[in-house]
């Protein structure tokens, strides 16, 4: 629309009319409306480019109309992500402490976690025997899927992403990815519909998380700490004998050794670690109520249960067997 025409809105409440001049805009009502009513237009030509906000209401018959407030339309290019406008300072000030993280707790991460549950669990499928119409996939085939949780790159999350606009379902995205990229797998592409099998998306979420947490406490976290309490321990046995004042409810008190201070943050470290270490990640895999519905009114002869522990077992995480749909690990409530 260009400075100096006008336009006509209509909606289920009122008919408006838009005019605009090259300083201001106004709202005029053409058809009765006791509600105030709220729009926004950009409106731009070769030299002007901005957004104009209007609000208008009529009472008693009078029409009310509010002069708009612009806003540059550039202003919001500025807000591109980076340290300055990161909504949170992990992603800001301390990304270079943290980014170590990212593989495994961004989206992308969360993303690649779900590929990998889904894929394993139609590898599953392949291997119970009641399950005829997934027969046991050859080694070439195996290879091929293993290579699809290998090989998944930036690129692949980023297709993920442009499905996932077309689906408005992030998990079911990864479906349809799984089924696009094993379609010219002559093997495989008799099977696709079977991805995603009787689950619901808590399924995969629920593992993809506790996968999180496990592949990221291995990987980064637990090497983290074992260098810190080896430094504590190293610093320990090197000031064993050099004294210093200690202190106690703020005044000065028998003296301790630089060695034994640094001892007791090496301890306190170890058991953070050992505590951390022994909490079980847990996950469930039973459908969208927790009971198994899906998969008895499809293979009733099957005891889905120990299926289920099975494949919960398989990816390193201990079995959750009372659930509903949504799940939340008590665990993380230990970590915290």
């Amino acid at each position: 629309m260009e400075i100096g025409s006008s336009l006509t809105v209509c909606n289920s409440i009122q008919l408006w009319r838009f005019s605009s001049r090259p300083n201001h805009c106004k709202w005029r009502a053409l058809s009765s409306s006791r509600f105030p009513l709220n729009y926004s237009i950009h409106v731009s030509n070769s030299s002007i480019s901005r957004v104009f906000n209007c609000k208008a209401c009529l009472k008693d018959n009078k029409i009310f109309a509010a002069e708009t407030k612009s806003m540059p339309g550039e202003c919001f290019k500025e807000f591109e992500l980076s340290s300055l406008t990161a909504l949170s300072s992990l992603d800001g000030r301390y990304w270079g402490k943290v980014k170590d993280l990212a593989p495994f707790m961004s989206e992308y991460g969360l993303i690649r976690f779900r590929v990998l549950v889904e894929v394993k669990w139609l590898i599953k499928l392949s291997q119970i025997p009641e399950v005829k119409e997934v027969p046991n996939f050859s080694e070439e085939a195996q290879s091929f899927l293993q290579g699809v949780i290998d090989g998944f790159s930036m690129r692949d999350a980023l297709d993920i992403k442009n499905i996932e606009k077309m689906t408005n379902h992030d998990v079911k995205a990864v479906e349809y990815f799984l089924k696009q990229k094993c379609q010219s797998h002559s093997e495989i592409s008799k099977v696709i519909e079977f991805f995603h099998f009787a689950c619901t998306s808590e399924d995969i979420n629920n593992l993809a998380h506790a996968l999180i947490l496990k592949e990221a406490l291995n990987s980064v976290l637990f090497p983290v700490m074992d260098e810190l309490i080896e430094a504590f321990c190293n610093m320990a046995k090197k000031n064993a004998h050099i004294p210093m004042l200690s202190r106690t409810h703020g005044q000065t008190a028998p003296p301790t050794t630089l060695g034994k201070e640094m001892a007791i943050f090496a301890t306190r470290l170890s058991k953070e670690r050992q505590d951390i270490s022994q909490i079980g990640l847990l996950g469930k895999f039973a459908g969208a109520i927790g009971n198994y519905n899906a998969h008895l009114v499809a293979y009733p002869d099957i005891y889905w249960l120990s299926i289920a522990e099975e494949f919960v077992k398989s990816l390193g995480l201990s079995f959750n067997p009372y659930v509903t749909q949504g799940y939340m690990g008590l665990y993380i409530f230990g970590l915290l």
